[in-house]
């Protein structure tokens, strides 16, 4: 622990490198083109959002401030207009809940049943919380399954059936039917029906009192203790939006077997119904009982945007957004040793590629193909909530919007010879980007990793809720020079050892090379949308569309 006198006087060193930092780019501004940014200047940022001094960049914290302050003060040096009227922040509340350590939960069987109540153990076999701040500190309520409880009009699947749910405890299936090779939704690809905030908000939607998730490391794509663990902390929430849960969990999967066997069913043979559109929920005679009192907070969240005009007729109604998280988890007091989760890839690497492709279009000479705005978004780490909050109060029609280009953990390892796009499968940004890597000589591949269901984990995923086409780009798996499996190689493991953990820090063997690459396929991306002569749209077959007005000649 650092004393207090310590502790100020390093950050006043941390702000005074961050101005010297500023004066450097400023410099640079004046003898350099985007083409010639060298991995240098990308490290400077990473080196200075990641240290210590920003304290992980969690919410409420001193350091996020500092990276806030930070990211303005490059958009303001770089004469970048504030996007939010005369600030370039944008100022909202959340709520954080800290759910309660002591909670219990309780499963009654049928009185005619064999089956004495079960009392799961917290943790080891669920977890539970509450976003209602009037949430009673008991509730109980009836045991439906509900299968996968998905409404995906435009693939005919309906597991409601107009069935009345609420009041209900729902008991739901992670992932999707047909979670396999050429299955009904996209096969071994997770859609967002598959997510497990999908879940929350449909039983939201439909009243139920609650909901328990049944996990499966398969389905989940991450095993039970990725679940234990993230549900004991604190999480985020924002407060406009409507909450009719009681109370929202996991469930392990031998814990769901046992409720089903206390319900005199099989949960096999439930899971094949539910596997078929004729599937409809099925009230289980089971009651349950969960009490808990959880504590809440108020939070100050800020997103910091900038944009530039086009200033050429007939591009001036077009946008188009460039975005990536600055914040990350903070820091864990209960730890030994270092208690800082840095994230320098997680995300100061993408933050440093927007603020590199802010500072090239300040620069830019001529007329831009299109209005370009700026943001560094925070609170992805809770849930995408601060590019949610951003999409949801645009001060420009959505219609008018050309795409979402998002950065996220961009490639530290080198240069590839492949890139592929994230979520471009979903909307005609599937030719842009290809067509834009074709220009650099980059070989365009199909997504990988879809059945992790990356696109709903980031947050080009609020864009495309809003009706936004959005993209991630991601470099592809062949690196350029001998060691061929180098990039491959390198992001196994990282995500094996450092994705999420206090590790994620700066490496020497560093080559940021592979995020210009990034850098100059989204400024190619820039050209080929400032051409469309027609807004790009989403495919037909898409759970995400355009406002139905959303046409440009």
């Amino acid at each position: 622990m650092l004393k207090k006198g310590r502790l100020a006087i390093q950050v006043s060193l941390i702000l005074i490198l961050a101005s010297f930092s500023l004066l450097f780019f400023s410099s640079c501004r004046h003898e350099k083109t985007i083409a010639e940014i060298t991995p240098a200047e990308l490290l400077a940022h990473v080196r200075l959002l990641s240290d210590d001094l920003y304290e992980g960049r969690g919410l409420g914290s001193r350091g996020i401030e500092l990276a806030a302050n930070y990211i303005e003060d490059y958009f303001r040096e770089f004469k970048l207009l504030p996007f939010f009227g005369e600030s370039y922040r944008q100022s909202f509340t959340l709520i954080g809940v800290q759910p309660d350590s002591q909670a219990t939960m309780e499963i009654i069987a049928p009185r005619n049943s064999k089956y004495q109540p079960i009392n799961p153990v917290l943790f080891d076999e669920f977890v539970v919380k509450s976003e209602r701040e009037d949430c009673p500190p008991e509730v109980q309520g009836e045991l439906v399954y509900g299968g996968y409880l998905i409404q995906a009009p435009e693939r005919n699947w309906d597991d409601v059936k107009g069935v009345d749910l609420r009041g209900k405890v729902l008991l739901v299936e992670i992932n999707e039917p047909g979670n396999y090779p050429n299955g009904i939704f996209d096969g071994e690809d997770m859609t967002y029906y598959g997510r497990w905030i999908y879940k929350l908000e449909k039983a939201t939607q439909l009243g139920a009192a609650g909901v328990l998730i049944i996990h499966n490391d398969k389905g989940a794509t991450y095993g039970w203790s990725v679940v234990k663990n993230s549900w004991a902390k604190e999480s985020f929430f924002l407060p406009d939006k409507t909450r009719s849960l009681y109370f929202q969990g996991w469930v392990t999967g031998e814990l769901a077997e046992k409720i089903m066997a206390a319900a005199g069913v099989d949960h096999q043979k439930l899971l094949a119904e539910a596997e078929t559109p004729a599937f409809a929920p099925r009230p289980l005679g089971i009651t349950i009982k969960v009490k808990q009192r959880p504590s809440f907070r108020q939070v100050k969240a800020e997103n910091i945007a900038a944009w530039l005009p086009a200033r050429q007729p007939g591009h001036n109604d077009k946008y188009i957004i460039f975005s990536a998280h600055y914040d990350h988890l903070g820091r864990d007091p209960q730890l030994k040793g270092d208690q800082i989760y840095n994230g320098a890839v997680d995300n100061c690497s993408a933050t440093a590629c927007l603020l590199a492709q802010a500072s090239y279009y300040s620069q830019f000479e001529g007329q831009l193909p299109a209005n370009l705005v700026f943001v560094a978004v925070t609170a992805e780490e809770q849930g995408l909530l601060g590019s949610d909050y951003f999409a949801s109060h645009l001060s420009i029609p959505n219609s008018s919007i050309l795409a979402n280009i998002n950065f996220e953990m961009t490639n530290v390892w080198g240069e590839t010879e492949d890139v592929y796009a994230i979520g471009a499968k979903y909307s005609d940004l599937d030719e842009i980007c290809k067509q834009a890597a074709e220009k650099l000589g980059y070989r365009y591949t199909p997504e990988r990793g879809g059945n992790y269901g990356f696109f709903f984990r980031s947050d080009q995923l609020s864009f495309a809720r809003h009706g936004i086409p959005a993209v991630w780009l991601h470099e592809g798996i062949v690196a350029r020079g001998p060691d061929k499996n180098k990039i491959l190689r390198k992001s196994e493991e990282y995500m094996k050892f450092h994705y999420h953990q206090v590790s994620d820090e700066i490496e020497d063997d560093w080559d940021m090379r592979g995020a210009i690459q990034l850098i100059l396929w989204a400024r190619e991306m820039v050209n080929l949308l400032g051409e469309q002569k027609k807004i790009p749209q989403f495919k037909p077959e898409s759970s995400f569309q355009r406002p139905t007005d959303s046409t440009h000649d």
